[in-house]
């Protein structure tokens, strides 16, 4: 096989490996968040502090700022302990809750592991979104590399 043809499918397999990752951490947050609020201990907190967090990424004109919302909550556990951490999954955006109660559902066997959804459910919109987004990604990726080794000449079996 020659380089180029090598090239074109080691750059995609490392697309498509990228595309695999984010698919494997989206359906990591659906279960975590479904988890917690099927058998997560329910308990009342406070949210004690919130920052606004900003990440860029890119640089000179490509530079993109992002910005969210994290939030410091306080609340006992069934023993008596008091935990005080950052929701290990949060969909609150922009929304300042400091100083106000909030329903925590928290892992019994890890108390700073917790949830505190701002409605009745917690929203994974977000993640399906990744995960869509991660699919339709795979399929252009696949598509690319069964495209470019027929133009060459080496298409795989069956194709």
């Amino acid at each position: 096989m020659s380089e180029v043809r090598l090239l074109f499918v080691v750059v995609p397999a490392a697309l498509a490996l990228a595309g695999l990752f984010m698919i494997v951490g989206a359906v990591r947050a659906v279960v975590g968040v479904r988890g917690l609020e099927r058998s997560g201990q329910q308990t009342t907190g406070r949210v004690v502090t919130s920052h606004v967090e900003h990440s860029t990424s890119g640089s000179g004109e490509n530079r993109t700022v992002t910005s969210r919302l994290v939030e410091t909550v306080e609340y006992p556990t069934l023993d008596g302990r008091r935990v005080r951490a950052v929701p290990a999954y949060s969909d609150v955006g922009m929304l300042d809750r400091s100083g106000t109660d909030v329903r925590v559902l928290y892992d019994p066997e890890r108390p700073e592991r917790f949830i505190a959804p701002k409605g009745d459910r917690m929203g994974t919109g977000r993640y399906v979104g990744r995960i869509v987004f991660a699919l339709v990604f795979l399929g252009i990726v696949a598509f690319f590399v069964v495209t470019s080794q027929d133009l060459m000449g080496f298409a795989p079996p069956g194709f």
